[in-house]
C-alpha cells in the first residue's frame, strides 16, 4: 500500500495515476488528514497499514509565503517532520518532494544534489528546513528536488500562459531566470520507478526536464504548440523581460538547472526534453486524452 498524502494537488494526482496503472495499491489523502497533526497521521496509518509514503503536500504560494511566514514553515517543515517521525517508527520509505528554491541562483552550471543551498525566499527556506527535518529523522528517504513544475490538474505557468495568449495582443515574459520546467506526470514516473524496483537508495536527487530555458522561450514554445493544437487562437506577441520589469515579493533563483546524472545512473532512467513533454501534454489537453 502506497499512501499519498496531497493527493488533489497537481503533482499528487499525476502520482495516483501513475501508481494504480502500474498496479499499486495506493490510499490517496488530502487536507482531511492534517499533516501537522501527529494524532491524525497515525490513525490513518494504522487504518491503510502503508508500506510507502510519497509526501507531495506542500506550502506552494511563493510570494504569500513572504507575508505568511508561520504558515509556509508549519506545513512546509513541521508537518514534514510529523510525516519523517511516523515514517520512522513505521520503518518505510518515504518519498518527499521538494524544489530548486533551495539555491542562491548564482550557479553558472547545472546543481548537482551536493551543491551548496542558500534560499532567497521564505518558502526555498520553509522547504530546506522541511528537507533537514526528514535528513535527520527518517532513515528511509528520498528528497526529489524539481523545478518549475506544471500538470493538468492544477494552475501553473502553461496554463496562465494560454488564458494570456488568448486574451493580449503582446506579453512579456522574464527571460533572465533560467531552469528547466518539469511536466508532473514525468515526475510520477519516476516516482513509481523508484517504488517498483523497492529501491533502499536513499538520498537526494534531482529530477527536472532535460536541457535549459528561460521563462521566455518557455512561454515562446508554449504558444508555438498552442497555435499548432489550436488551443490559442489568437495572435500574441510574446516579448522578453528582465526580473527588474516583473518584480515579485519573493527573490526568484536567476539560475537554477538541476543536474539529472545521479537519478539517471542510479536508476537507470532517460529524462525527457522539456520540449517533447510539453508537445505531448498540449497535444493531450487539447484532445483530452492524457488522463
Amino acid at each position: 500500500m502506497i499512501w499519498i498524502i496531497g493527493a488533489k494537488g497537481m503533482l499528487g494526482h499525476d502520482v495516483s495515476l501513475t501508481l494504480e496503472k502500474s498496479g499499486l495499491t495506493c490510499y490517496g489523502s488530502d487536507k482531511e488528514v492534517d499533516i501537522l497533526s501527529p494524532s491524525a497521521l497515525a490513525a490513518k496509518a494504522e487504518e491503510i497499514s502503508p508500506d510507502w509514503i510519497v509526501n507531495c503536500s506542500a506550502y506552494t504560494a511563493v510570494d504569500r509565503a513572504e507575508d505568511e511566514t508561520e504558515l509556509a514553515y508549519k506545513l512546509n517543515r513541521d508537518g514534514v517532520g510529523n510525516i519523517a517521525r511516523l515514517a520512522n517508527k513505521l520503518d518505510i520509505p518515504v518519498i518527499h518532494i521538494s524544489t530548486d528554491y533551495v539555491f542562491d541562483g548564482t550557479s553558472e552550471t547545472p546543481l548537482a544534489e551536493d551543491a551548496p543551498t542558500g534560499p532567497i525566499s521564505v518558502y526555498g527556506k520553509s522547504k530546506l528546513a522541511g528537507d533537514k527535518v526528514l535528513m535527520d529523522t527518517c532513515e528511509k528517504v528520498f528528497i526529489i528536488r524539481t523545478a518549475w513544475l506544471y500538470g493538468q490538474f492544477g494552475s501553473n505557468f502553461v496554463y496562465t500562459m494560454i488564458k494570456l495568449m488568448n486574451k493580449l495582443d503582446t506579453l512579456k515574459v522574464v527571460a533572465d531566470q533560467k531552469g528547466s520546467p518539469t511536466w508532473s506526470r514525468d515526475l510520477a514516473g519516476l516516482i513509481a520507478t523508484i517504488i517498483q524496483a523497492d529501491s533502499t537508495e536513499y538520498g537526494i536527487f534531482h529530477y527536472s526536464g532535460e536541457e535549459d530555458c528561460s521563462w521566455y522561450d518557455f512561454a515562446r514554445e508554449i504558444y508555438r504548440e498552442g497555435k499548432e493544437t489550436g488551443l490559442i487562437s489568437g495572435n500574441c506577441l510574446i516579448n522578453p523581460c528582465s526580473s527588474s520589469e516583473f518584480p515579485t515579493k519573493a527573490t526568484r533563483p536567476a539560475y537554477s538547472l538541476l543536474s539529472k546524472d545521479k537519478v539517471k545512473t542510479v536508476f537507470s532512467i532517460s529524462v525527457p526534453k522539456w520540449q517533447d513533454s510539453i508537445k505531448i501534454f498540449m497535444k493531450g489537453i487539447n484532445n483530452n486524452d492524457i488522463i
